[in-house]
């Protein structure tokens, strides 16, 4: 049989098979971004909670296997529980399906799944798909989908041969090194934080191999697709927009400025008794990892007050807009940098000359200050509720905001309240800024109408 007549074949069935269930759930999410966005993560993190609380998938309590589930969606990495050993095979499995889907984007599956049915996307589904991907036409919006998709499984494959060699190497076991590597690839590319050891990386924290794959996964899992095609031209100084500029520089500065402040905080602390190559080393990845990755090559519960203030910031922070990662995103950081900058110049508001309206600004502030207070509620509610350290629960409470997944213990040791908070922080740390984007796109328009200036005193 031909490849074309079991395309053909295959098509149809997904037509009928599934054809009316996605037309009678996304009849109305699909007008607008605000509404797909929190409905199908929902319904995935409910649906891959049920999943993972099955017999089959393991031995967890149903709020055990939601948070996992919501966390896996989420691609964040916060665990209640060790899911090496809690859960099976098919548990590891689901759990990784999670992670992918949730780290690809929800809107883009829905779009590819469209697609592939051989449907016509409404005018205003269209329409919002074209501003996600800042198409012009129709077209456009497939071949960035199709650039995604191309971008993201090419760097995971070629990070799981790295990975897969590597582990098959230091133990001699094939099948051991395909599982670790397959999962790891993954759960790094989307920034999720998940691993199938114990200790996470702590057992690799002086392995090059195993630590930069996964930090360079990290990296360019939390940078868009089409930002990150252009890193050549980067490097070679030719003309870039704007954005990109803003997100290649803001990414090396933190980068660079996370890792001095961890080493040069850490040095007598949880790195002492390495060599400086290791410090290094372990520096760095925890530099990339806070920016919303959440894996771990040394325990953090005893760390320095400087690098718990500097994991803090880089978490809120997080990374780029179109990547895997959460945060406020560096292009909001550094929008929010560069006007406070011209302000106190006394210069116009400008970048590669190019002037930065206004209404950028606004959206700039009003998603920093809306992300800040629920981060501010999260925190008061597990403070007030749960019997855990303050800077413990403040730390986790912001990982899981930023959708990080680094933690100082806390997780376990919470109550079913907090694990509860802590659920739905996530969950709103990973659609929330998307949202906000969105509506005020939808709300912020310019006005021909000149009213007179207020007066108003700040000091």
């Amino acid at each position: 049989m031909h490849c074309a007549t079991i395309y053909f074949m295959m098509n149809q069935l997904l037509k009928k098979l599934y054809g009316s269930f996605i037309d009678n759930i996304y009849s109305e999410a699909v007008k607008s971004p605000v509404r797909i966005l929190p409905i199908t993560f929902l319904f995935l993190c409910l649906f891959g909670g049920i999943l993972l609380f099955l017999p089959m998938s393991g031995k967890m309590s149903f709020i055990d296997a939601l948070f996992t589930a919501v966390s896996g969606v989420c691609v964040t990495g916060l665990s209640v529980s060790d899911i090496a050993t809690q859960l099976t095979t098919f548990g590891q499995f689901i759990l990784m399906i999670l992670i992918q889907v949730g780290g690809l984007g929800i809107m883009t599956i829905s779009s590819v799944i469209f697609l592939l049915l051989g449907k016509k996307m409404s005018v205003a589904y269209e329409k919002n798909a074209k501003s996600m991907f800042d198409a012009e036409s129709k077209e456009e919006v497939k071949e960035s989908l199709y650039l995604i998709f191309k971008y993201t499984f090419l760097l995971e494959f070629i990070g799981f041969i790295i990975l897969f060699v590597r582990f098959s190497f230091l133990q001699h076991n094939l099948i051991f090194g395909f599982k670790q590597a397959i999962f790891l690839a993954i759960s790094a590319f989307c920034n999720a934080g998940y691993a199938l050891i114990s200790d996470n990386l702590i057992p690799y924290n002086g392995d090059p191999y195993i630590i930069l794959t996964v930090a360079f996964l990290i990296i360019f899992g939390g940078i868009a697709p089409a930002i990150a095609i252009t890193l050549p031209k980067f490097f070679k100084r030719e003309k870039l927009s704007p954005v990109i500029t803003i997100v290649f520089n803001t990414t090396i500065i933190l980068l660079v400025a996370g890792t001095l402040l961890f080493l040069i905080s850490e040095t007598n602390g949880i790195l002492n008794g390495m060599s400086f190559s290791d410090r290094l080393l372990n520096s760095f990845f925890n530099s990339v990892s806070a920016r919303t990755a959440g894996f771990g090559s040394v325990d953090l519960s005893n760390i320095s007050c400087g690098s718990y203030l500097t994991l803090i910031f880089l978490m809120v922070i997080g990374g780029s807009p179109g990547g895997t990662a959460g945060g406020i995103k560096t292009t909001t950081f550094a929008i929010l940098v560069i006007t406070c900058i011209n302000v106190f110049a006394g210069k116009k508001n400008v970048v590669r000359n190019r002037e930065i309206s206004y209404e950028t600004v606004y959206k700039a502030i009003g998603l920093v200050f809306v992300y800040l207070s629920v981060l501010t509620i999260s925190i008061i509610l597990l403070i007030t509720t749960q019997s855990v350290s303050h800077p413990k629960l403040v730390f986790e409470a912001v990982s899981a905001m930023g959708t990080v997944g680094l933690s100082m213990g806390a997780t376990p040791y919470l109550d079913v309240f907090g694990k509860l908070v802590i659920i739905t922080t996530m969950f709103i740390g990973r659609v929330m800024p998307a949202m906000i984007i969105y509506y005020l796109n939808s709300k912020i328009t310019e006005f021909d109408v000149n009213y007179p200036k207020a007066k108003i005193s700040l000091t």
